[in-house]
């Protein structure tokens, strides 16, 4: 008989994106049901009629599900029982729906695993709110994490804060190589045509903890102080379209006036890859493992970043171009370097795609994630 397993995310692009083949994979053996709040960037409609159609997976909006959902536990509690609920595994991540389950009756909660992809923003963040929110968050996840089966996160920074707070028990925690990379889809398109680079991009939300001022600043530096490079290049922001819609007048002016180009996220970023001569991740976000360093550095682009976790774990430990100051003049400085810089990258290119391959791609992800999530 097939297992009942719930993956609950906040948008359903995030579950096209990133859990495309986990789901796949366990629909071989079990009935998926898949829950988001809204349906959030870009996403293949083409892969989610395809789960859907073939692999026994149903894509649901919580609202719809909620309502099922309420009517489930009243059967379970009339007829007591709860040693054998509709739903087995329940697999939940992003803050939004791990907060939500608080609302769940304690013989799921043992039946759920909880993924924090990153911290995220509000446990990087420096405003006096998030800091209030940060506190509020803590006190949930502990509440949680000692009810849940199992809690997996991205890095060793993720996991020594959790047990080193005693938000969560250790043996409850486990360390996942990231959401996997397709390496041999990027292997295809490493075979296309070269275009000649001509982009230095940002890849983000528009939020400061993402360094998005820190890029346009640069920017405005390496335009003043490297004019002869400068020429040959054009400074690109690529974000969700939402995220680009909420800029103001001004700021789109201001933009422009920079010769910063915007670009909102398509269902894949490799187009933008392939016209991309470097790539600026000046973040101080709540990484779990940074999925555009991961792409980047696998496609062999030059990335200048900050050395964070979620960072650290991708790029060689003595990596050169590692940001060493937040100044934006400084971040323009090595940007200059970075980018004449050809001979250091051709060298570490081979070595990086096979620490990637061997460490994070989508088939030691996946493999890793089943293992763990019905370990006893």
């Amino acid at each position: 008989m097939k297992r009942n397993i719930v993956f609950f995310a906040n948008t359903l692009w995030f579950l096209e994106k990133f859990k495309y083949e986990l789901i796949k994979e366990l629909s071989l053996e079990n009935k998926i049901t898949c829950l988001y709040f809204r349906e959030g960037p870009p996403y293949n409609i083409e892969k989610i009629r395809e789960l859907n159609e073939f692999h026994d997976v149903k894509f649901v909006a919580f609202k719809s599900f909620a309502i099922k959902f309420l009517f489930s536990l009243i059967n379970n509690y009339l007829k007591y029982n709860f040693k054998n609920p509709k739903y087995h595994k329940i697999i939940i991540f992003t803050i939004g729906p791990i907060i939500i389950s608080s609302l769940l009756p304690s013989f799921y909660k043992k039946r759920t695993t909880y993924v924090l992809e990153g911290l995220g923003r509000v446990f990087s963040s420096k405003k006096n709110i998030n800091n209030i929110i940060k506190l509020i968050v803590v006190q949930i996840y502990r509440f949680l994490f000692s009810k849940c089966q199992s809690v997996f996160v991205l890095n060793s920074h993720d996991f020594l804060f959790l047990v080193e707070n005693n938000i969560c028990p250790i043996y409850k925690l486990a360390i996942l190589p990231g959401t996997g990379l397709d390496c041999l889809k990027i292997d295809k398109i490493l075979k296309l045509p070269k275009k000649i680079p001509k982009y230095i991009d940002y890849v983000g939300r528009l939020i400061v903890e993402k360094g998005f001022y820190k890029f346009i600043l640069a920017r405005l530096n390496f335009q003043n102080y490297y004019p002869e490079i400068d020429q040959l290049y054009t400074f690109r922001i690529i974000s969700p379209k939402k995220d680009i819609d909420n800029l103001s007048p001004k700021e789109l002016n201001f933009l422009n006036y920079l010769n910063i180009e915007l670009k909102p996220y398509m269902v894949e970023p490799y187009p933008y890859y392939l016209e991309s001569k470097a790539l600026i991740v000046p973040s101080s976000y709540g990484e779990g493992l940074s999925r555009v360093v991961l792409e980047a550095s696998y496609l062999g682009i030059p990335i200048l970043a900050s050395r964070i976790r979620g960072i650290e774990e991708i790029l060689p430990s003595d990596y050169k171009y590692f940001i060493k100051s937040n100044n934006p003049f400084s971040i323009s400085q090595q940007l200059a370097l970075m980018i004449e810089d050809n001979e250091y990258f051709l060298k570490i290119k081979e070595k990086q795609k096979l620490h990637i391959k061997n460490n994070f791609s989508m088939n030691i992800s996946v493999s890793i994630f089943i293992e763990r999530l019905f370990k006893k």
